[in-house]
């Protein structure tokens, strides 16, 4: 192959798990980090989480005290030196040097209380991520699908993989036990392809996803329809339409709308409401999103199309974007969030878990 895979998903899963970063997310970090230019080397184990990360409010969850908790929306592979700003983040992964963080991901999982978590390939090939992250623990991880459509550095990345060829792929990745669509720069729903194919185009891939029932995780927020790193830029409404005219095309379709948003209540995360409050085929996944999302969804929509996320890819807070929002990526931020919105425990057990069992077919 000329093009790795990992020049594939330098474009497409950093916009997944960077890029929302930009948005806004509460104050709960603030000034826990401690000064930038000693948070940049690896291996950092001195992860200064706040008090909030041992004793908040997530330690009161029922289905945290009863290790219930089921993650939507994870990843594990990341570089393993950050940058302070997004060019300095965008030549570490130019790097094309990745490294496997399932134990740490494991580690947090067993300290939070959450049981399965659902492990969207990134930055790294498909045979990859089967033999090493998901292989060791398979009782812990919920496989999704990845799907190669090329390099996207180059004018052609799309020739190689299209809907046809994704079709393929992914009746072979589910008959090796995926139970959903993962969120990465290979999914072609992401934006289409980024703009090479028209809802119409994207049939063959979409019957397979039917004919298998898989729910679909798509990045929604910053960087959805362009790319940050590229220094482009789309309005929020953009990448809303986009996703409207496939929840519109496709209503048997299980559209994941990931993150809800992102961290920046306004005008993103209201706009991926608008969005779920159009379709009935889509549920709100809420990594990063603030509580007033949370509580709004919830009342929106109602708490069965409601899911836990947290888009973790690394343990340390991250040492770009926003200061008050390095943490936003963990999984006690995010159950934190869960904690303190305006719902009742019979809302949260669903949310945390019960509603992620019902769509991978879990309790079946």
């Amino acid at each position: 192959m000329t093009h790795s895979r990992r020049a594939l998903l330098k474009m497409g899963a950093m916009a997944g798990a960077l890029a929302s970063l930009v948005s806004g997310a509460g104050d709960a970090a603030a000034g826990a980090a401690e000064p930038q230019e000693s948070r940049a080397a690896e291996p950092n184990r001195a992860l200064n989480y706040p008090s909030e990360a041992y004793n908040g409010p997530w330690t009161n969850l029922r289905a945290v005290k009863e290790k219930r908790v089921i993650d939507f929306h994870t990843h594990c592979w990341e570089t393993p030196y950050q940058g302070k700003t997004y060019a300095d983040e965008r030549a570490a992964h130019n790097e094309e040097d990745f490294k496997d963080y399932t134990e740490d991901l494991i580690s947090s999982m067993d300290r939070l209380g959450v049981a399965q978590a659902a492990l969207s390939p990134a930055f790294i090939p498909w045979e990859k991520y089967n033999s090493t992250s998901f292989a060791a623990h398979p009782d812990r991880f919920i496989k999704m699908t990845s799907v190669e459509v090329g390099d996207m550095t180059s004018e052609n990345y799309i020739e190689r993989f299209d809907p046809v060829e994704s079709a393929r792929a992914t009746r072979e990745q589910v008959a090796q036990g995926c139970r959903g669509i993962g969120e990465d720069g290979g999914n072609p729903l992401q934006s289409r392809g980024f703009g090479k194919y028209s809802v119409k185009d994207l049939k063959p891939y979409v019957d397979v996803i039917l004919e298998y029932d898989l729910p679909v995780l798509i990045h929604c927020g910053w960087g959805v329809t362009t790319n940050v790193f590229a220094k482009n830029y789309s309005a929020s409404w953009h990448w809303v339409e986009q996703m409207g005219d496939l929840a519109s095309a496709y209503p048997d379709m299980k559209i994941i709308i990931g993150h809800t948003g992102g961290a920046l209540a306004r005008p993103d995360g209201y706009e991926a409401l608008r969005l779920a409050f159009s379709f009935d085929n889509t549920y709100c996944e809420m990594s990063k999103a603030p509580v007033e999302i949370v509580n709004a969804a919830v009342k929106g929509i109602g708490a069965e199309r409601v899911l836990f996320g947290s888009d973790f890819n690394r343990p340390e807070g991250k040492t770009y974007g926003p200061l008050n929002q390095h943490f936003v990526f963990q999984q006690w931020y995010n159950l934190n969030t869960i904690a303190n919105a305006d719902l009742t425990e019979y809302e949260r057990d669903l949310i945390l878990y019960k509603n992620a069992r019902r769509l991978f077919k879990l309790d079946a």
